[in-house]
């Protein structure tokens, strides 16, 4: 537990600073969760591993694709998956997202701007329909108050998913 925490916490700092998430780092984890994988099953916990760091990549392509998810959120979920599992996996994301969602309201409500965000939405989605194209979400060129580090909710969700689980 301790060593996921760890490696997660350096992701989210560096995700703070520099809006990125080193590929060495996941690399890291991916490595030790094969090894743990392996140690715990056998010849079999490579199936489980592979399976287990899939699982993200398949759920959250298509948020990559728009941008409203990052590509190094979503190996830090398959990070997760690889070194515990499908359980801690599914709770982590379910309270990484809960999280991120509260993260974005107080976001909202603290540079009061509701009314330009919903109307963003509004606008993304009426042009996706009539393109009938997926299309990337809006960047604003007014700074960043519009982001969301969502490392940092992926490190609040599996702490919680840690406590529930154990």
């Amino acid at each position: 537990m301790l060593f996921c925490l760890t490696l997660l916490s350096v992701a989210a700092v560096m995700d703070v600073r520099c809006f990125q998430i080193s590929n060495r780092l996941i690399v890291s984890g991916l490595f030790f969760g094969c090894f743990f994988q392996v140690l715990e099953r056998g010849a079999g916990g490579i199936g489980v591993f592979l399976i287990n760091v899939s699982i993200p990549v398949i759920l959250f392509y298509l948020l990559f694709l728009i941008r409203a998810l990052g590509a190094g959120d979503i190996k830090l979920f398959s990070m997760i998956g690889g070194i515990w599992g499908f359980q801690v996996l599914y709770t982590t994301i379910a309270v990484s997202f809960l999280v991120a969602a509260l993260m974005s309201l107080g976001k909202i409500l603290f540079h009061q701007n509701y009314i330009s965000r919903l109307r963003i939405l509004g606008n993304y989605l009426q042009e996706t329909l009539a393109s009938g194209k997926l299309l990337k979400y809006p960047q604003e060129s007014q700074g960043k108050q519009h982001v969301i580090h969502f490392s940092v909710s992926i490190l609040i969700g599996y702490a919680i998913a840690m406590e529930v689980a154990y």
